[in-house]
């Protein structure tokens, strides 16, 4: 189900790792947009935003992949360790973080060996 509505931009906000948070104030809803709104919660999505209506053949939409199958073991573990950084607010960038951590995994092996 695709779901359309008007919004206005509350804010933004940068975030450390180059994304956005953007907060976004609607008109009431009926209650299937709104039950529709929550069930999308937390879940990867596609967003359009124009300053008028939005038709199909406005939109580039991508075919959908189900990543999980396709994701190798490191994509998979690097996705992970992300969500972990995002939890854990550390100074700095990913990239740098994630090589650091990577590096330490790499250590921890080469002294088992030694």
């Amino acid at each position: 189900m695709m779901l359309q509505f008007s919004a206005q931009i509350d804010s933004v906000k940068a975030n450390n790792d180059r994304t956005l948070t953007i907060k976004m104030d609607t008109q009431e809803l009926a209650p299937d947009e709104t039950a529709h709104i929550f069930s999308l919660f937390q879940k990867q999505l596609w967003i359009a935003l124009a300053e008028t209506t939005i038709t199909k053949e406005d939109l580039n939409i991508p075919e959908v992949v189900d990543d999980m199958d396709k994701k190798s073991p490191s994509q998979r573990l690097r996705d992970r360790m992300f969500v972990f950084f995002k939890q854990q607010k550390p100074d700095g960038d990913f990239d740098s973080w994630y090589k650091n951590q990577l590096e330490k995994i790499g250590e921890r092996y080469l002294e088992k060996l030694l």
